[in-house]
């Protein structure tokens, strides 16, 4: 397992340099930021479809649809990545924000949640009433939090009604699943599967600060092809890819 960490690791350090000298290269980093995404995004898919292969396919059996939902949510984000790439190289769309990609990746949420929940509710009853409340004092406070950073300079950018509603619907759907994946947490932190949950829980977290920061930046009128924020993309479906190799492993 120290292998895959290592490597989780290189590629990430690699990542930061690429984007951190693209000065020097800035032809190539606009098009490497928008076609490495569905690499790293479809990479994840193939990793949560091994678990799924693992865990069987019949939908009957909470485990087999845990990972079908883990699976169909990663896929539907690989779409949106590539519906990006489309938009992007291919139709000439600097940023094609809000569009169809966007219904993929929203859309993905929903399996996501669905997965976390059915695992969590198999192991509820272990979680005790003190866990439960300051696990969802943190979620409020941090959903105040977030709504609190990003009224003020959604607002003044006088986007439009879809594109406001996008902007705050992506961190907070970030949050939607955080409240759930840091039960999952609580319950497994000590057992065979706390270093799968918790690298779970740190690819939400690095989805929430990716999603506020590109809300932020495109309100803005900030953001490019490149931008560091996307690192923290970059960074979740890393997370997650590592997430679902070691729960094949340690269970």
């Amino acid at each position: 397992m120290l292998a895959i960490y290592k490597i989780g690791l290189i590629l990430f350090v690699g990542l930061t340099l690429i984007y951190a000298f693209q000065g020097f290269y800035p032809e190539f980093m606009a098009y490497f930021s928008n076609a490495f995404p569905p690499f790293i995004a479809g990479a994840a898919v193939v990793s949560s479809g091994f678990a799924l292969r693992k865990y069987g396919h019949n939908l009957r059996q909470r485990f087999s649809l845990v990972w079908f939902s883990f699976t169909l949510g990663m896929a539907l984000w690989f779409l949106g990545e590539t519906g990006w790439a489309v938009y992007t190289l291919l139709l000439g769309v600097e940023i094609p924000y809000p569009s169809i990609a966007d219904v993929f990746w929203l859309s993905g949420y929903v399996p996501f949640f669905i997965a976390l929940c059915l695992y969590v509710k198999t192991f509820a009853s272990v979680l005790s009433r003190r866990t439960l409340g300051i696990s969802m004092t943190t979620i409020l406070v941090s959903s105040v939090l977030v709504s609190a950073t990003l009224i003020t300079p959604i607002l003044g950018a006088e986007e439009d009604l879809i594109t406001a509603l996008v902007d705050f619907a992506y961190p907070l759907l970030d949050l939607v699943l955080f409240s759930v994946a840091v039960l999952g947490l609580a319950v497994f932190l000590k057992g065979k599967l706390g270093k799968s949950w918790l690298l779970i829980n740190i690819g939400i977290l690095s989805n929430v600060g990716a999603d506020m920061l590109f809300s932020y930046t495109t309100a803005q009128e900030t953001y490019y092809s490149g931008h560091f924020l996307e690192l923290l993309f970059h960074l979740g479906y890393l997370l997650f890819l590592l997430a679902f190799y070691v729960h094949t492993k340690e269970l």
